[in-house]
């Protein structure tokens, strides 16, 4: 019903787009190109995208066949009016989202305000940005790439571009960077207008659990972090601290608090003005809750965080708190400074800053709920081109670990012996590599994905492979992230590691004056050796423009040639050339292996447990029966897996045990509701965190809206003059103001006054406060006069300067502190619910009591330090 019902909705667009088709095939490039300018200034005079959606979107296909040779399906046109329509595109694996991007994207940065398209890793940004740049160029539009390396100058450049690629950590930290900018020139972001986010749930769920926070180190207490490492060696869990695995939580018992009070000679683990408590409670959750290979793994004597849903290392990433350091001292590592907090904003609130905003997933409806109601995104669910075939078989469930690890090795060695491709997905490190060790024992060939480093260089290339006939994949929940499984194998990886290594074997022989190229061992050693393909590859390598690339350089204009990019030198011709002889080559072998692979019955994915998501899951699932190919999912479970240890209940645990008689796997509808309760639970749980983050940072944000906008008028204005004097006249106010209502006398107010000023002031001192208001007003004037004649003998704009900077200094001073207060706030009131009070309505109510004491000291900061200042 649903994918009728949105087919129905988007039919008659999809026909006006289809209406254009023959039209636009007639045009020639520059025409076509033409035609994209004339909807640009159509849009200009109209300020209405509905008007000119057809024709893009017409126009945006043409280009994709005539660059690509890909023209988008018509469920393809109404993934991109989705995505127009500030929705989230549902789109099962290998339906092609990428390519549906550039449908809103160009029809979008027609506004010439920018597009920013947001994937979860700088591979996949560049992969995308090269891949369909083509698009875009052909339509006159320009395309940009954000990538961690890059200089403030090319982020600059590269956000102005029509496109902008760009991951989601990358954009979110720019724009903190440039909240923190002294100058307009090192800002690189511009207003946001449109943004479009691959893989969705990910980015706005999964890595929505903690905000972003851009900080500096201070000195920090290393050696009580290794003495607290050392002490938790000597308590007993359940005797000295509980664990609360649900919650990954520890609670020190009284016992244990008097043991650690012993060992350290101290008579209060709570003492304020020298406190161990926080140092004991991380020693005892990196011991107790953090592991190396599940939540995190040792990388250059570095501790790196592996993300729990994309199996990925996040190295860029620490946990705050001190909880880092604690696991630092746990694996008697370097313990790298603590960091005070700058600026942070959670995701919720970053991406709620575009004006528009949609996403695309291959799993959204699950957590449509949590979209609509922080988001104010609806998931609208695309038909497939080609009906689903996958088969999802019945989850397994057996006594125990022993009993379901030995059944997953058993049967990828029954199913591999056929010549099915198997997929096997983990949810640790450490668990892909026991498996790896059971699978050695059937003495089978396997490849591993984990976030390793020494794995995660292949990463492409292992999954765009799994698909090759009897291969066996092993990956952690990053499996196919980006990369389609195509069945057979993946073709262009094959052409591309060939010619590489040709290229670069060819190379080597005449740099080293060994002119027998096309001797053995050449010949022998590539399948592809045609005379046309001998003849240019000779001419290649009499280009010494080619011979002065690197083996990097190589591999890099291999992509670009790949990616259908126009070649403009000899030996980028030259190299697609030989592309496109391995391609017809490699694609005549990889249809019969793609049919052969289908006969089998496709891709087989094994699920080792469940995951706390269903989207995890179904993720999982969904690298099988891509486009209409076949292929079959299963589940492997054990009762001591976490999700039913921790979220099943006893009297599911006691119902399995009692029905298990035997080593043989239990299936039943019972088992099946009991496994969705308990993820339901998970993601209940994980909800209400995120809520929870949320509705706190939403107070935060407000403020935030106000100091960053406050800051960035002060950034672009070319004088502060009305600032300061403003914030002088509201300072002398305030001050008079507090010191009436705390009754002090005349003379007390005119000395506190003329500390201020550094100035005596020949005033009344039996008149009445009220009195010498002006008269103060006019003092501030002529003080405020004499400092601006002062920093005019150093040049014109000396002065502005100095305002300048003195009120973005102080402004960002006292917002570092007020992020410190609240962080300390809202841990002080989340203790107050016990006393029936709403900890959510005190934060509210101090933070902004906070905030207005903050916005008064800012304005007195600037104007006694600027002041006060002087130029040596």
């Amino acid at each position: 019903m649903q994918k009728n019902s949105i087919t129905k909705k988007y039919q008659n667009l999809v026909s006006q787009i289809n209406n254009f088709e023959d039209k636009f095939q007639t045009l020639t490039d520059n025409e076509l190109r033409a035609q994209s300018f004339k909807l640009k200034k159509q849009y200009q005079d109209s300020k209405d995208l509905n008007s000119v959606i057809s024709e893009s979107f017409a126009l945006t296909r043409e280009a994709s066949v005539r660059t690509l040779g890909l023209r988008h399906f018509d469920v393809q046109l109404i993934g991109g009016l989705t995505l127009n329509n500030q929705k989230i595109a549902e789109m099962k694996t290998g339906e092609g989202k990428t390519l549906v991007a550039t449908l809103a994207a160009s029809l979008n940065a027609l506004t010439e305000k920018g597009v920013h398209i947001i994937t979860v890793n700088d591979y996949l940004a560049s992969r995308d940005h090269a891949s369909m740049s083509p698009i875009y160029s052909l339509l006159g539009l320009n395309t940009g790439l954000i990538q961690d390396d890059m200089s403030k100058l090319d982020r600059k450049k590269n956000y102005n571009a029509d496109v902008t690629y760009v991951t989601n950590y990358e954009v979110t930290f720019d724009f903190l960077r440039d909240n923190i900018a002294l100058n307009s020139k090192d800002v690189t972001l511009r207003p946001f207008n449109y943004c479009i986010i691959d893989e969705v749930d990910s980015v706005l769920i999964d890595e929505a659990q903690t905000p972003l926070i851009l900080s500096d180190n201070f000195e920090t207490p290393v050696d009580k972090y290794i003495i607290a490492a050392e002490i938790v060696e000597y308590l007993e869990p359940n005797v000295d601290y509980t664990v609360d695995e649900k919650n990954k939580n520890v609670v020190l018992l009284d016992k244990g608090s008097q043991q650690i009070e012993k060992i350290l000679q101290i008579q209060d683990l709570y003492d304020t003005s020298n406190p161990w408590i926080p140092y004991i409670i991380n020693a005892i959750k990196a011991n107790a809750l953090f592991n190396n290979n599940v939540q995190y793994i040792i990388q250059n004597n570095r501790i790196v965080i592996v993300d729990e849903f994309t199996g990925r290392i996040m190295p860029d990433r620490r946990w705050g708190d001190g909880l880092h350091q604690a696991i630092e001292a746990k694996e008697k590592l370097p313990i790298r400074q603590k960091s005070e907090t700058q600026a942070e904003i959670t995701y919720q609130n970053f991406f709620l800053l575009y004006p528009k905003l949609a996403g695309m997933t291959g799993t959204g409806k699950t957590a449509e709920v949590e979209f609509e109601k922080i988001y104010k995104l609806s998931v609208d669910e695309i038909p497939t081109a080609r009906p689903t075939l996958r088969k999802d078989l019945p989850d397994l469930v057996y006594k125990d670990q022993f009993l379901k690890w030995n059944a997953i090795s058993k049967t990828c060695n029954e199913i591999s012996s056929k010549g099915q491709p198997v997929l096997i997905g983990t949810t640790t490190i450490e668990k892909s590599e026991m498996l790896a060790e059971l699978l050695n024992e059937y003495k089978l060939s396997y490849q591993l994905l984990n976030a390793k480093p020494e794995n995660v260089r292949r990463e492409s290339e292992i999954v765009a492979q799994a698909g090759n006939r009897g291969a066996i994949t092993i990956a952690t929940n990053m499996a196919g992230r980006g990369t389609d499984i195509i069945l057979g194998g993946n073709s262009i990886f094959n052409v591309q590691k060939e010619l590489y290594d040709i290229l670069t074997l060819s190379r080597n022989y005449i740099l080293s004056k060994d002119m027998n190229i096309f001797q053995s061992p050449l010949k022998s050693q590539f399948r592809c050796t045609s005379q046309n393909f001998l003849s240019v590859l000779l001419s290649l390598l009499k280009d010494p423009m080619f011979l002065e690339l690197s083996d990097i350089g190589i591999l890099r204009a291999l992509k670009e040639n790949d990616t259908n990019s126009i070649p403009d030198l000899p030996y980028q011709c030259a190299i697609k050339f030989l592309i496109d002889e391995l391609k017809t080559h490699y694609n005549k072998n990889q249809k019969q292996e793609n049919q052969i692979v289908k006969n089998l019955g496709g891709l087989y994915i094994v699920g080792t447990e469940r995951n706390d998501s269903r989207r995890v899951d179904n993720q999982l699932r969904g690298r099988c029966g891509r486009q209409g190919d076949p292929g079959t999912s299963q589940f492997f479970l054990s009762l001591d897996d976490n999700l039913l240890r921790l979220f099943g209940g006893s009297k599911v645990q006691t119902f399995f045990q009692s029905q298990m008689l035997d080593d043989s796997p239990l299936e039943s509808e019972f088992l099946t509701r009991s496994l969705d309760s308990a993820q339901q639970k998970v993601e209940e749980r994980a909800y209400q965190q995120r809520k929870n983050l949320f509705d706190y940072d939403e107070v935060l944000n407000k403020q935030r809206n106000v100091v960053y906008s406050e800051r960035t008028k002060i950034l672009n204005k070319e004088s502060l003059q009305k600032n300061i004097i403003a914030y002088g006249e509201q300072m002398i106010t305030d001050l008079l103001l507090e010191m009436t209502v705390q009754n002090y006398s005349t003379k007390q107010i005119i000395s506190v006054f003329e500390n201020l000023f550094d100035k005596h002031f020949l005033v009344n001192s039996d008149q009445k406060p009220n009195g010498f208001q002006q008269y103060l007003f006019n003092e501030f004037w002529l003080i405020y006069q004499t400092k601006i004649n002062e920093f005019k003998v150093h040049g014109d704009g000396f002065c502005e300067s100095m305002e300048r900077n003195v009120s973005l200094l102080n402004i960002d001073f006292i917002w570092c502190k007020h992020l410190q207060e609240m962080s300390l706030l809202r841990e002080a009131v989340s203790w107050r619910g016990y006393g029936q009070r709403n900890p959510l309505y005190e934060y509210k109510r101090e933070a902004l009591q906070a905030f207005k004491e903050q916005s008064r000291v800012v304005k007195r900061l600037i104007i006694n330090e600027f002041l006060s200042s002087s130029v040596l």
